[in-house]
């Protein structure tokens, strides 16, 4: 099933070919008929491959105006308020193979695959007239610039840095307009991974994964930086290592932009994703904030801050969200935010997270399962003593740990995050859980 509840994704040729990029195209274009469309594409093989087929698609009906090579969050950007429709062709920060599809409307707002696009969707046949027209097809016909305004966006709002940092591009959509606007912005700057390849050759795209994290952990380490950077393929992603080379989790980060952002906006709303330590909602209220948790998903999170009118949001997962851009994902605003934090505290990154990070955390752990809502129901059972809440799979709150539970949406998985007032005590019930969740899963072979 490529139809995700975030976005279209699949393996190119495989789950993705040129048929349905064609289909895919001529079913928006049919559902956004007369409208502006914007599209660009990341850096990927299957995207740039797919391109051609979905913009004839698409102009069957629609106007379509093509921005390039970009960044996710330069498509949230370019198209709030200027097109009715923007698409980018990426499959994030998933493996080269993989290609796919993300939307959002007019407010930057995404659209539902699941909802609002497998409905309409029906295959068309490639005929011989559209194979012509394919191959004849010239981009730079539906050519426009959104690169500029978004450089100017950034280079009056973002502050010029003395501080010595090092980025790992991860050869992916930001080695375009964000490595320009960061050359701008640091003289002091290590790039690395900085030219544009849908190979990925370095590593794969991911701001999590502790195997893709070497690079910039030794680029810091070697030049003595303040602090690294690494983004994820479409760049709507920031992860960030200390200047000794550890890794902050994207919920302490969280917590670190939200005292800033509340001394500016007293009293405003932030939404944290439910997986996040509780030091995010401590934070926010100590500061005179509005915390409320959210389910995981930028989907679900942007729809959540504009109906609230949030200003600010984290998730775990290195999503940074702000109002003043759009409600949508800038990794330049979330790290201008942390270099202010540095800068007023007068403190290294290292201090920072020591002072944040209060609670032992286990991070994100898969369980590979036969039946998710089976195991979840006996995991309630287990823990039938302590608080449930079932705002995105369980999440269950006991005298001194909580821990919630959540099905993926994509895979047969179980994703546990568990966080204790000790570490012995996290390790503990992670490994009770562990135990529970396999015995669980052994059950159903018999």
């Amino acid at each position: 099933m490529v139809f995700k509840a975030y976005d279209i994704r699949g393996v190119y040729d495989k789950d993705l070919d040129e048929n349905f990029a064609y289909s895919l195209g001529k079913c928006i274009g049919k559902k956004f008929e007369n409208k502006k469309i914007l599209v660009g594409n990341d850096v990927r093989i299957g995207s740039k491959k797919l391109l051609p087929y979905f913009i004839v698609g698409l102009k069957e009906y629609a106007d379509v105006f093509y921005a390039g090579t970009i960044s996710t969050p330069l498509m949230y950007f370019g198209t709030k308020g200027k097109y009715d429709l923007g698409v980018i062709l990426t499959a994030s920060h998933n493996p080269p193979e993989y290609t796919g599809f993300k939307m959002c409307d007019k407010e930057a707002i995404p659209l539902s695959p699941i909802e609002e696009i497998k409905p309409i969707f029906k295959k068309y046949d490639l005929t011989e007239s559209v194979k012509e027209e394919i191959k004849n097809l010239n981009l730079d016909d539906f050519k426009v610039d959104i690169v500029n305004d978004y450089k100017k966006f950034f280079l009056k709002r973002c502050d010029i840095s003395d501080k010595k940092i090092a980025v790992d591009f991860a050869n992916g959509a930001t080695t375009i307009a964000e490595k320009e606007i960061l050359s701008e912005l640091f003289d002091n700057a290590i790039f690395i991974n900085d030219y544009p390849d849908g190979s990925f050759p370095a590593h794969q795209p991911d701001t999590l994964k502790m195997e893709c994290l070497k690079d910039i952990i030794k680029a810091v380490k070697e030049n003595n930086c303040d602090l690294g950077l690494i983004f994820d393929g479409d760049g709507d992603r920031l992860g960030i290592v200390d200047e000794n080379g550890n890794v902050l989790r994207g919920d302490i980060l969280t917590a670190i932009m939200a005292e800033k952002i509340l001394k500016e906006k007293p009293k405003a709303k932030i939404v944290y994703d439910l997986r996040c330590s509780k030091i995010v909602p401590e934070i926010i209220e100590k500061f005179g904030g509005i915390p409320i948790k959210s389910r995981v998903g930028h989907y679900f999170i942007k729809k959540l801050m504009h109906e609230i009118d949030a200003e600010f949001a984290g998730e775990l997962s290195n999503h940074f969200y702000f109002k003043e851009i759009g409600y949508f994902e800038s990794p330049l605003l979330a790290l201008n935010y942390i270099l202010k934090a540095m800068d007023e505290e007068n403190k290294t990154l290292s201090e920072l997270n020591k002072e944040f990070n209060k609670y032992p955390h286990s991070g994100e752990i898969n369980f590979r399962v036969k039946d998710q809502k089976y195991i979840m129901e006996k995991i309630k059972e287990h823990f039938k003593d302590c608080k449930l809440e079932e705002l995105d799979g369980i999440s269950i709150y006991c005298k001194n740990f909580w821990f919630n539970l959540r099905p993926s949406n994509t895979e047969p998985l179980l994703r546990l995050n568990l966080e204790a007032g000790a570490e012995e005590i996290m390790l503990e019930k992670v490994n009770e859980i562990k135990n529970l969740i396999e015995k669980l899963d052994k059950s159903l072979e018999l």
